[in-house]
């Protein structure tokens, strides 16, 4: 009797684990291995990436020491990370560094200034920001600042400056843009050079200026003004007048400039008609109106300021930039009369800076003459226009007569186009009868 419970106790205390302590000690131990492993990749990568600082801190210093190599401070953007606005990139031990330079001009006050600013500037700022692939999100960019000051003083109390500013539709600064200073009889001398172009912030000065009166002019391939000038000139109606420079002060000059947007022009589209000899087309726009000469053929198409609102496009020489010449000839207008069916205004949409429009057709009236079997020679036709506002025509202040080159053999038919309005037609031997 007394053995039997020894022997129970016995198998009762048999050594070892149960699967519930075991599955209970590796989940500890893949906490424990997850929390080191963690721990590793997070120094690793901050080891990584202070390594990576310390070259993206080379890299910026190098690009500084670039720039304090410039004698000229308006020569900073010819350098690498600032010319054309691209920034630079490098590759240093399988990472890619992009270096990115901004400047800014700076007053004597220290404050910072635009060109086309009538402050007068002492020296640029510039600063450099190098980023990396692969950078830690709690880590910044590296940035380095520096002043990049001339050898001599850039504004003498003597002699004046011009600070111009080219902006383009945008408002961003214009680069390439050719300036030319010239004198203007008086007290102004001739420039010993003429400025730079623009550079990356639309920017160009001109120094040393003896005090005067002076004409500013810019031009650009392909580029053209708010007023549709492909060369604006100061002292030119209607651009701003000549610019006077006094001594020990800057002279600001700003312009609206960029590379024109193209709208080829389909007149009467599908009719086939004759169009006349000489005929203006008028574009309306968020500028002032413009038209094309009326004294030559219809253009088939039209560099204009890339205005992003785009063009009302309406065939004839409907408005000049201050008065409606021919209400008649705009086909949006007939629809102010009462019975008179709306007309459609061509439309070129906004188009970007040096982009081409798909073609814009104009509407334009059609009629078709039959010659005379019987004539005594071939017959031409002549449209004159009409000052009407009968059955609720808009009238025209202004109206024009439009010949036609091209003869008719007797008992030939043809078509032939003309501007919205009222005309009458006039067939005889010979042109413009």
């Amino acid at each position: 009797m007394t053995r039997r419970p020894e022997a129970l106790r016995s198998a009762r205390t048999d050594e070892g684990f149960t699967l519930v302590e075991v599955l209970v000690a590796m989940l500890i131990f893949g906490l424990v291995s997850t929390g080191i492993l963690t721990s590793a990749n997070i120094v690793i990568r901050m080891t990584a990436d202070n390594r990576s600082r310390e070259v993206a801190t080379n890299l910026a210093e190098q690009q500084l020491d670039t720039d304090r190599g410039v004698l000229d401070p308006f020569d900073v953007h010819n350098i690498p990370a600032t010319a054309g606005g691209a920034p630079l990139t490098q590759t240093v031990s399988g990472r890619t560094y992009t270096i990115t330079q901004t400047t800014s001009l700076v007053s004597a006050d220290g404050s910072d200034i635009t060109c086309g600013n009538s402050k007068s500037v002492s020296y640029r700022r510039i600063t450099v920001q190098v980023d990396w692939t692969g950078r830690l999100a709690t880590t910044a960019p590296v940035q380095s600042d520096t002043i990049l000051a001339p050898n001599g003083r850039i504004n003498d109390s003597s002699t004046g400056s011009i600070s111009i500013l080219v902006s383009g539709v945008t408002g961003a600064g214009e680069s390439g843009v050719s300036v030319t200073i010239t004198p203007q009889p008086g007290t102004a001398t001739a420039l010993l050079s003429q400025p730079a172009p623009t550079d990356v912030d639309g920017c160009a000065y001109a120094f040393g200026l003896t005090p005067g009166t002076y004409r500013v002019a810019i031009s650009k391939p392909n580029s053209s003004d708010q007023l549709q000038n492909a060369t604006p000139t100061t002292g030119t109606t209607p651009e701003p007048g000549d610019l006077n420079v006094t001594a020990g002060a800057t002279t600001p000059l700003t312009w609206s400039y960029d590379q024109n947007a193209t709208y080829p022009l389909v007149y009467a589209k599908g009719s086939g008609a004759t169009l006349p000899d000489a005929m203006a087309t008028t574009f309306l726009s968020k500028g002032p109106t413009w038209a094309t000469g009326g004294s030559s053929a219809p253009v088939s198409s039209a560099a204009l300021y890339p205005w992003p609102s785009g063009y009302g496009i309406i065939a004839g020489n409907q408005a000049n930039s201050t008065t409606t010449l021919c209400a008649a000839e705009d086909p949006s207008a007939w629809g102010t009369a009462p019975g008179v069916q709306t007309g459609i205004r061509a439309i070129g949409a906004g188009q970007q800076p040096g982009a081409t429009s798909p073609s814009v057709n104009v509407p334009m009236g059609v009629f078709t003459v039959t010659a005379p079997l019987i004539s005594l020679g071939n017959t031409y036709v002549t449209a004159v226009g009409q000052s009407s506002t009968a059955n609720g025509q808009p009238g025209c202040a202004t109206t024009e007569t439009f010949t036609f080159s091209g003869y008719m053999l007797p008992g030939a038919t043809k078509t032939f186009a003309l501007p919205y309005g009222s005309y009458k037609i006039y067939t005889g031997a010979r042109s413009a009868c």
